[in-house]
């Protein structure tokens, strides 16, 4: 069913959400679905929770791959690129839930407990290469956690050229925010 419900978001939205085309994509029975969701909402809920998993897990692939480059700039950059394909990829779903759910006190402290772990990423990323560094440089973390945030919000709630009226690829947007990390760093 959660299948389902995600073909009919990456086809119509949310608005195709409806209990109704769920059960029928998937084939299943009314009894079913209230069974494991209970409403409309308990669906949400399940989506969201799938997705933060998904999300999750390649941004910590990201790290551990960052976490094996020589040198810092290297670290970040493959790291940053990734966040940035990452949300591209998954632009609609992130929008979906942020929107969605940001009334919603559970998910959104879920979301916010990822938020933090991308934070706790970057951290394990910087003090890896702490001899590269001035000795206060985890203290600075925050605010690259806080610049990338913001970002990765650009790219969720924007056309690519929307913002500035120049369009970055991905990669090139992560060499300038690593430029930039490095710099303030």
């Amino acid at each position: 069913m959660l299948d389902a419900a995600e073909e009919l978001f990456r086809e119509g939205g949310g608005d195709a959400l409806t209990v109704e085309a769920v059960i029928e994509r998937a084939g299943t029975s009314t009894g079913s679905f209230y069974a494991r969701f209970g409403n409309r909402r308990g669906l949400f809920v399940a989506m969201h929770e799938r997705f933060l998993d998904t999300f999750d897990a390649a941004l910590r692939g990201a790290a551990i791959d960052a976490l094996e480059r020589p040198t810092l700039r290297e670290a970040l950059h493959a790291f940053f690129t990734e966040v940035f394909a990452t949300v591209r990829r998954h632009r609609d779903t992130l929008h979906f839930h942020v929107i969605q759910n940001a009334h919603e006190p559970d998910m959104r402290a879920q979301g916010n407990e990822l938020t933090r772990g991308i934070f706790t990423l970057i951290v394990e990323i910087v003090a890896k290469h702490s001899n590269e560094l001035p000795a206060d440089t985890l203290d600075k973390v925050d605010v690259i956690g806080r610049a990338l945030h913001g970002l990765t919000l650009e790219i969720m709630l924007f056309d690519d050229d929307e913002v500035t009226g120049r369009t970055l690829s991905d990669a090139r947007c992560a060499e300038l925010f690593t430029d930039m990390v490095l710099a303030y760093l």
